[in-house]
């Protein structure tokens, strides 16, 4: 219970600005058009354009590419850009730290070189023509 307490106590000053917003800028649990595509995949939050994935480390000096690569799916996930992103950045609760990027300057820093709209068509085409092998029986 301390821990939890501890937590929550950490989340306040980060998450004071992105309160204010209206409730609908306030999205818990968001479901993206890709979502089905792997099995119903949510992320944790988006508040105001900014797409948050929450990580309870207790050694964020490690944090794992796995983490990014959440992070990344999220984001190519919203194929229709329902959600209009704008940013993307994780949480460290037990830290109480709000590491952010900007979509460009994330999807730079992985070394993308294509925009984020074909990165979502690409990722779309491929999940696709993955579930269609498997359901034939090829793959």
């Amino acid at each position: 219970m301390e821990d939890i307490a501890e937590q929550m106590e950490l989340a306040e000053r980060p998450f004071a600005p992105l309160r204010q917003l209206p409730n609908e800028q306030r999205i818990c649990g968001p479901v993206f058009a890709g979502s089905a595509d792997l099995g119903g995949a949510d992320a944790d939050f988006i508040v105001g354009g900014l797409l948050i994935d929450c990580k309870a480390t207790t050694r964020p000096h490690t944090i794992h590419r796995s983490a990014v690569q959440q992070l990344t799916g999220y984001l190519l996930l919203d194929y229709d850009d329902a959600y209009g992103l704008d940013r993307v950045g994780l949480y460290l609760s037990r830290q109480g730290a709000l590491i952010t990027w900007t979509v460009p300057e994330f999807l730079n820093a992985l070394g993308a070189r294509v925009p984020l709209p074909q990165l979502r068509t690409l990722l779309r085409e491929h999940l696709r023509q993955a579930q269609r092998s498997t359901s034939s029986g090829k793959g």
